[in-house]
């Protein structure tokens, strides 16, 4: 029965005119190009060739390190990409030192392509290629892997010596701004929500990030006298009439969400009804906006209508945002879209 009459008074409402209580709000935000990297573990390692115990063997070789992995965060304009080299500060007379970049393990987006194994010199080398929007996610065990051995090149060059050698790395940050918090403007509010930037490499932004307040006041709804006497009031409570909700994206990504929340409002019957009650129902669980209409929330009213109410006004409804699949997979750029909001 509760159905039948939800849908009998929401089509109803179809007769009011629309535009008359439209409001919409502008969202606006910019996700900035990302470039961050780093090694875990930050110790240092040894790799120490070892003499034969046989005349005319060879150098042992060590057993190759694999200690290392290497995590970063790229954020990148469409179309963008990123790479990573390695350099070292010297090099050892008759040592080649090698590198293995191996396949990233965990994270999401356009992960980079590591190269074949690398004889590392003072000259930066790509160790790792076409890096879009991603993440490998954070700490041991995410990323690429590396590999370092080292072997005899040259023996006429070798001398008895300890040498330590200075990996360096290096990600391509063209086009990327100093870290700072990141405000979406909703409506007049120039910082309703702010998204705080990353700044460990491998993780990404956390996701969804509400309005700290209600940058939106929906209302006022006038529901005249005449309009009420056209519907079968119920003591129980009916709906009056329905807030739908939609969004108009300008420059968007489909990966972005937008969520409403009703946090309250003032309802006033104006003129005298004993036992009467306006009321909201609905809209306090963050629904998601769409492109298409959506309901939002009800707009109520129990009691017996009394001769002497003129009109019942729905006003000053806070209401909070949410936006959410924020990501650094999303190409660096401004996105805006318009939310509406309608009976």
């Amino acid at each position: 029965m509760t159905s039948f009459i939800k849908i009998l008074f929401s089509l109803l409402v179809l007769t009011f005119d629309a535009d008359s209580f439209a409001q919409t709000y502008n969202v606006s935000f910019t996700l900035p190009q990302v470039a961050l990297m780093d090694i875990e573990q930050a110790n240092s390692i040894n790799l120490d060739l070892t003499k034969p115990t046989e005349a005319g063997n060879r150098l042992v070789n060590p057993v190759n390190n694999t200690t290392k992995w290497l995590n970063y965060t790229s954020a990148v304009a469409s179309g963008g990409s990123r790479t990573i080299t390695a350099s070292i500060n010297q090099i050892i007379p008759g040592i080649d030192v090698k590198l293995q970049t191996a396949q990233a393990i965990g994270g999401a987006g356009a992960l980079g392509t590591p190269s074949s194994q690398i004889t590392l010199s003072t000259v930066p080398t790509t160790i790792i290629s076409g890096i879009g929007g991603a993440y490998t996610g954070n700490g041991i065990g995410n990323g690429h892997l590396l590999t370092f051995s080292v072997t005899p090149s040259n023996y006429t060059n070798l001398t008895t010596s300890n040498n330590t050698v200075t990996v360096t790395y290096t990600i391509t940050d063209s086009g990327v701004s100093p870290s700072a918090n990141i405000p979406v403007s909703i409506a007049s509010t120039p910082s309703a929500i702010i998204i705080p930037p990353i700044t460990e490499a491998g993780n990404d932004y956390t996701g969804s990030y509400t309005s700290s307040g209600n940058p939106i006041t929906l209302g006022s709804y006038i529901i005249p006298r005449s309009v009420l006497l056209g519907l079968t009031l119920l003591e129980g409570g009916s709906i009056v009439s329905q807030i739908k909700m939609n969004y108009t994206p300008t420059i968007w990504n489909n990966s972005l969400h937008l969520y409403a929340n009703r946090n309250g409002g003032t309802a006033t019957i104006s003129g005298v009804c004993v036992g009467c009650n306006a009321y909201f129902n609905n809209g306090n669980n963050f629904p998601e906006i769409h492109q298409t209409d959506s309901a939002f929330f009800d707009l109520m009213f129990s009691g017996v209508l009394g001769l002497l109410v003129t009109q019942i006004s729905y006003s000053n409804i806070p209401v909070s945002i949410r936006l959410g699949g924020v990501s650094v997979t999303i190409p660096a750029a401004t996105y805006t879209a318009q939310i509406n909001f309608h009976q």
